[in-house]
């Protein structure tokens, strides 16, 4: 079986299995034009949605006082990786594919790729687990958390971030005596280093999703218990009788407890829409890491649909639906964007309107 190499978001990190002491991935002998053609148009996609709405969301954060909280903050670094994540790295990927999983661009480059594409997709990783724990501690304590939370202390964990993800990717660099690192063999670029390869993947992966999921399990636990003293102080000032106030519990303690998650709710659907894109990937990369022959049962086509799906195609995608995810659910971020889309539109109303003026303006005078 012909075997491909393959790097994070299907550079450095892949579904591996191993050859002599090369990080590889199963594949195809020769990939169908039907899968190059759409894995490209594809990420094509992605690469435009991606730079669109990140930009946007840059450009908000930016251009809109009320957005500039510490909160922000770290959105607007999610969507910063997200965005030089398509505009450096996708194109790689792109001409990768379009080139039959074959590199044709030489160690150099190869190494600057893959240390970009570690770079940004942990960096965005870790963005999420950290908008994950300042969800926590906004709702937890929600009236001392703008006096914790400051502009400063939200810049030095974002330096933090950036530093641990610089850190990691550059790890990438550094080959060992028993592995030389990032490689170009039979025109594959890849890194051929088993345990740097486990290392990101727990801690660049399985360790800020654990986070996120505790961060969010605390979150909900919190509502439900606002919810049930809101409910108990409700029914203490409205004088309610205890035996009234039972069979009306049913019906008040649900609304309420969605009340008290509706904040909540976009993060929840970045945290569903993450775990979509990234589970598959790194659970089917670990497997196959310590256990090269895992696939060897399976049919070619699957394992062809394995890697177009979950290698190639959804990892990417995740720094696309981000921006839509916020500027659809995020309230501050969708009236902030149609704010911007109604300017847009009076603007453009404005300027066709005295466009039109003065062509009429002129015709007149030629009549005269």
């Amino acid at each position: 079986m012909e075997t491909v190499a393959i790097g994070s978001n299907a550079s450095s990190y892949g579904i591996v299995t191993q050859e002599g002491n090369s990080t590889t991935v199963a594949s195809t002998n020769n990939p169908g034009e039907f899968e190059i053609t759409s894995q490209a148009l594809i990420l094509i996609l992605v690469l435009v949605v991606s730079l669109a709405g990140n930009g946007l969301l840059c450009y908000l954060i930016f251009a809109i006082k009320q957005l500039q909280l510490p909160t922000n903050y770290f959105i607007l670094s999610l969507a910063l990786a997200d965005f030089l994540f398509a505009a450096v790295c996708l194109p790689f990927r792109i001409a990768y594919i379009l080139q039959k999983y074959l590199w044709t661009l030489g160690l150099s480059m190869c190494k600057f790729w893959i240390w970009l594409d570690l770079l940004f997709c942990s960096a965005s990783i870790a963005n999420l687990a950290a908008i994950s724990v300042d969800r926590y501690l906004k709702i937890v304590s929600p009236l001392t958390y703008d006096a914790r939370m400051t502009s400063s202390r939200a810049v030095l964990t974002l330096v933090a971030l950036w530093g641990y993800s610089i850190s990691l990717a550059s790890l990438s660099l550094c080959p060992t005596s028993n592995a030389p690192g990032i490689v170009v063999e039979n025109q594959r670029c890849f890194i051929d280093n088993k345990i740097f390869l486990t290392v990101v993947f727990v801690i660049g992966f399985f360790a800020p999703f654990a986070i996120m999921i505790l961060m969010y399990c605390f979150v909900f636990k919190v509502a439900v218990d606002q919810a049930q003293q809101l409910f108990r102080q409700t029914e203490s000032l409205n004088g309610i009788h205890r035996h009234r106030s039972r069979r009306k519990s049913s019906r008040i303690f649900p609304g309420t407890t969605f009340l008290e998650l509706k904040a909540t709710k976009t993060l929840m659907i970045l945290l569903s829409v993450f775990c979509i894109c990234w589970s598959p990937f790194f659970v089917l990369s670990l497997v196959s890491l310590h256990n090269p022959h895992a696939w060897d049962e399976l049919p070619s086509w699957f394992t062809v649909f394995l890697k177009a799906l979950f290698v190639h195609v959804l990892p990417n995608c995740n720094s696309a639906f981000n921006p839509i995810i916020y500027t659809t659910y995020n309230h501050q971020f969708k009236n902030a964007f149609k704010r911007l889309f109604k300017r847009y539109r009076g603007a453009r109303s404005t300027r066709s309107a005295s466009l039109n003026g003065s062509m009429s303006d002129q015709i007149g005078r030629a009549h005269v």
